[in-house]
């Protein structure tokens, strides 16, 4: 079970250290259902589907295929996972936590701060027209924003950051999860991967464009759709086998997918 896992799903030994048999197997059994129920797109069978679709397909080797070039074909590709397996991948929450009285009037953010009541503290957004919005989780605030909402705050909280600094653990809570959603480090990225193992789950905010996974553990990393981030073969074939939550089918929602299929079935360097 390891090997195929380390050869099969991008997996470490070194992932696996100190777990037992029953740890792995699930991990193991959603790997092997993944590369055993999708259709390689280099495939000869996948080749003469399109072929009598009527398109005009050029079968390369696996290994001549960049990744660079997986982003900006994602629409081209649409064609060659169908809908049916898109489907599939899919688990339906309607309105799951989604606050739809607040976004159904729109206030610019202007204005932030960090609210305590008692032992706990929250993030107290302010509008204009002095409406206020309080979040204590950084997903709750991603189910309410849209993309405007999250571009103004960053840019609120980096002008605080650079100003005056961040002295409250509230406050540096919000710098580092906006820092690591609009520029990524890539190494500490990687290495958080490495813990991210079964169960998990993989939402998406259409409304703010943003998708994110997240172990039992406490584990979250939160990505802007639109943006490239240095996902393992590992994790995204895990976010395919525990399927995208949405509250609703979008084309947004199948690129998401066919972006994640195609790190998912990258050929190894």
């Amino acid at each position: 079970m390891l090997m195929y896992l380390k050869n099969q799903g991008g997996y470490k030994m070194k992932d696996f250290k100190g777990m037992s048999y029953d740890d792995i197997r699930p991990i193991f059994e959603k790997v092997w259902d993944q590369v055993h129920s999708f259709v390689p797109m280099d495939s000869e069978e996948e080749v003469q589907r399109l072929k009598r679709a009527g398109q005009d397909v050029e079968a390369k080797p696996a290994k001549r295929q960049r990744t660079e070039e997986v982003s900006e074909s994602v629409q081209e590709q649409t064609d060659e996972l169908s809908q049916e397996q898109l489907n599939q991948r899919y688990f339906i929450v309607p309105d799951e936590g989604i606050n739809v009285e607040a976004l159904q009037t729109k206030y610019p953010i202007i204005g932030w701060e960090v609210y305590s009541e008692d032992t706990m503290q929250f993030w107290k957004i302010i509008r204009v027209g002095n409406h206020t919005e309080v979040y204590q989780v950084f997903e709750d605030m991603l189910k309410n924003f849209d993309r405007d909402d999250l571009v103004k705050l960053w840019s609120l909280v980096q002008e605080r950051y650079n100003s005056s600094g961040l002295t409250e653990d509230k406050e540096i809570e919000l710098w580092v999860e906006l820092k690591m959603l609009f520029e990524p480090n890539a190494e500490n990225l990687l290495e958080l991967q490495k813990y991210m193992h079964d169960p998990l789950k993989w939402w998406l905010y259409d409304m703010c464009a943003v998708h994110h996974v997240s172990t039992e553990k406490g584990q979250d990393i939160f990505m802007l759709v639109e943006k490239d981030y240095p996902l393992t073969k590992g994790l995204a074939t895990l976010m395919l086998c525990n399927k995208l939550r949405v509250d609703q089918q979008s084309e947004m929602a199948d690129e998401l997918l066919i972006k994640i299929y195609n790190i998912a079935n990258r050929p190894r360097k």
